[in-house]
């Protein structure tokens, strides 16, 4: 018998519940919009907006190399969009939208750097205008 594999988001929520020191209880949130429109002055870039901004004070202290979620790295564009192309294109975009708008999980009510409305918005923005940047933008984060 072959093992199944189990899908990401499956993956994504074991691993959160089971992480000590960066889950605690979700923090209240509103869902996001039915339908989300991108600002008309456009909308935030990753290198410039999203991952100073949002992924390096708020994800890093959990995501990133060393920490207790090291198993799910937000630290570039590639591991946050995903490949360019293929089946798996935005699919951890995908989880990061359901758990931090959707599920309000992420970030944990008690972590080091909450997602406060200014970057939340930053972050629904980035999702409304489509999420992609050229990954050629990710330049300055890690890889």
């Amino acid at each position: 018998m072959r093992p199944r594999r189990l899908p990401i988001a499956a993956l994504f929520s074991l691993a959160t519940a089971a992480a000590p020191g960066c889950h605690g209880t979700s923090v209240p949130c509103t869902p996001p919009p039915a339908v989300l429109s991108c600002p008309d002055a456009g909308g935030p870039s990753f290198a410039g907006d999203v991952f100073p901004n949002v992924f390096v004070p708020v994800c890093d202290n959990c995501h990133a190399p060393g920490q207790v979620e090291a198993s799910i790295p937000l630290t570039s564009y590639q591991q946050i969009y995903g490949p360019a192309s293929g089946p798996n294109q935005g699919s951890e975009a995908k989880e990061i939208f359901n758990q931090v708008f959707e599920s309000c999980l992420m970030p944990p009510g008690d972590a080091p750097v909450p997602l406060d409305e200014e970057r939340r918005q930053t972050l629904l923005d980035w999702f409304a205008c489509g999420v992609q940047d050229s990954p050629a933008a990710d330049a300055g984060a890690a890889p």
